[in-house]
């Protein structure tokens, strides 16, 4: 008899089946018909890693339409799996169950894992964009099941910390540094941003909850970069909108019956300030230092048990902006510390002193002269200030008036004309005419009320009058005037520029005939660069 040839095992081993979206349906109809088919799990997690490291590579519409349904079935998978309690420990099972039950917990948190592990997908398109977004909503349902249905009891309160705590942990640390904005650190991440609309800005009790497990991601070991990343994606999320109206708080759940402390407010201000501490101690970068400087007053301090606590950070960033040559953190750090002194009795005897270290010259020239004059402006409202010090800032203000633009001595005029309305001991400045001829003023001494103002004159206004632009110095003729007009309102002052003091010239009606040369000219100058026939 002819010996019977084996065929090798490479011939008769059948090629692994492609994996198709009928292919999917198939394994998942499986696994909700009988607990036998449970190992379909991992293979559909397997295949969905396999799709994901394709996705890191390429993406075109079927890979990406094929990935999203495998995420979704798996969704669906677990989302039975946790209803039906077959991830939930109970006291009567038996040790065979145990073991399936543990191993249905590890492949669900692989698989969470999987969810959050696309965020770092770096590839910029459509598919990506639905595949991150279906995957946070995914993940956040997760949180909302978990809940639901993993306490002790039915009826016993319960949140999700730990799903939540997974999905912050990673989702903080998407986007790029690259992409912040600089005028107010916050950084156009679309993830960020449809967390904060969706959920974020929504629930109270995931807004709670996003505080106390921020604070435990800070203390974790991360590199100077991360901690950037994180802070500006947290500005993000905060600076649009008050955590919760401190008159009528609306506390909206996310989840159905969460834990009782997510309505004790004073435990929610001492883990928002414990937070917003650890961010600020952080290494900043000077962007992140002012844009917590802008949403202080609004967005941070209201919400402290002790907003003194911000003094240091405050006297860092004033001493910062001079440092870096950045006058706006200095100006901003003293708006946070004017808060505090007016609203928590904060004693802080060097602010005035610390003010008028920001009179410098080029404090005119700069885009946010506007800003500072408006912080200014209130600042000095008060009538209870030394008119010591208030001579010393109008004596600056009017030696800063020559060497400035016209647009920025239009602001400084009516705020000296405001002060002196306000002060009418400071008269003396523009009234006395019994002065020694040398100028008493000491332009170097730190501290305004040594500088011997009021012993000075504000010769520096009357300059001004006889400035070359006509605008300027028919405006510093006020002090020429009676003082009994009403105060100026500033801010018809503040925004005018080089442009606008065109335009007003420009658009003026003059009254009568305008002066012309004699002679008509066809052009401005000639060939050479002049006229030759003119005589000059």
């Amino acid at each position: 008899m002819a010996p019977v040839r084996r065929k090798k095992a490479a011939e008769t081993a059948k090629e692994p089946e492609k994996l198709t979206i009928e292919r999917v349906k198939e394994l998942h109809n499986q696994i909700r018909e009988s607990p036998k088919y449970f190992n379909n799990i991992a293979i559909l997690i397997d295949e969905y890693k396999t799709l994901l490291k394709e996705f890191g590579t390429d993406t075109n519409e079927d890979l990406n339409i094929l990935t999203r349904f495998v995420s979704s079935t798996l969704v669906r998978v677990f989302d039975h799996i946790i209803t039906t309690k077959q991830l939930k420990l109970t006291s009567f099972e038996n040790e065979q169950k145990e073991i399936v039950r543990k191993w249905l917990k590890s492949k669900y948190n692989d698989f969470k894992l999987c969810l959050v592990e696309t965020w770092k997908i770096d590839i910029d398109n459509e598919g990506t964009y639905a595949l991150k977004m279906d995957n946070l909503d995914s993940l956040m349902k997760f949180v909302k099941i978990e809940s639901k249905h993993f306490s002790s009891n039915n009826d016993e309160p319960f949140f999700s910390n730990r799903t939540y705590k997974l999905v912050l942990q990673h989702l903080l640390i998407t986007g790029n540094l690259s992409q912040m904005l600089a005028h107010d650190a916050t950084i156009d991440n679309f993830l960020i941003l449809e967390f904060r609309e969706s959920y974020f800005n929504k629930y109270w009790d995931l807004r709670y909850f996003f505080f106390s497990e921020l604070i435990s991601i800070l203390e974790t070991e991360l590199d100077p970069h991360t901690q950037q990343l994180i802070v500006s994606n947290v500005i993000t999320v905060i600076k649009p909108q008050p955590l919760y109206d401190l008159k009528n708080p609306e506390l909206t759940m996310y989840v159905e019956n969460p834990p009782k402390t997510v309505s004790n407010m004073r435990q929610f201000r001492s883990t928002f300030e414990k937070c917003i501490l650890k961010l600020i101690n952080l290494k900043l970068l000077p962007e992140q230092y002012k844009a917590f400087l802008f949403i202080l007053h609004k967005r941070i301090i209201p919400f402290f048990n002790n907003p003194t606590k911000l003094m240091d950070f405050l006297t860092d960033s004033y001493n910062l902006g001079f440092n870096v040559k950045d006058i706006s953190l200095s100006i901003l750090s003293l708006n946070g510390l004017w808060e505090l002194m007016r609203q928590f009795n904060l004693e802080y005897p060097d602010f005035y002193t610390k003010l008028y270290a920001i009179l410098t010259p080029e404090l005119l020239h700069l885009s946010y002269r506007s800003r500072f004059f408006r912080l200014l402006d209130i600042f000095m409202s008060s009538t209870h200030i030394s008119s010591a010090i208030v001579a010393s800032f109008i004596k600056r203000l009017g030696r800063l008036c020559l060497t400035a633009p016209p647009s920025g001595i239009v602001c400084v005029i009516p705020f000296v004309y405001n002060l002196l309305k306000r002060h009418p001991t400071c008269m003396l400045l523009i009234h006395c005419t019994e002065r020694e001829t040398a100028d008493q003023f000491d332009d170097k001494e730190p501290d305004p009320a040594k500088t011997n103002a009021l012993e000075s004159s504000a010769w520096e206004l009357e300059a001004v009058i006889h400035h070359y632009h006509p605008n300027v110095g028919s405006l510093a003729k006020i002090f020429t005037q009676p003082f009994n007009k009403y105060s100026y309102n500033m801010e018809d002052f503040l925004d005018w520029s080089y442009s606008k003091l065109v335009d007003n010239e420009l658009n003026k009606r003059f009254k009568g005939e305008l002066a012309v040369e004699l002679e008509s000219w066809d052009s401005l100058l000639g060939e050479e660069g002049y006229l030759k026939e003119y005589v000059y």
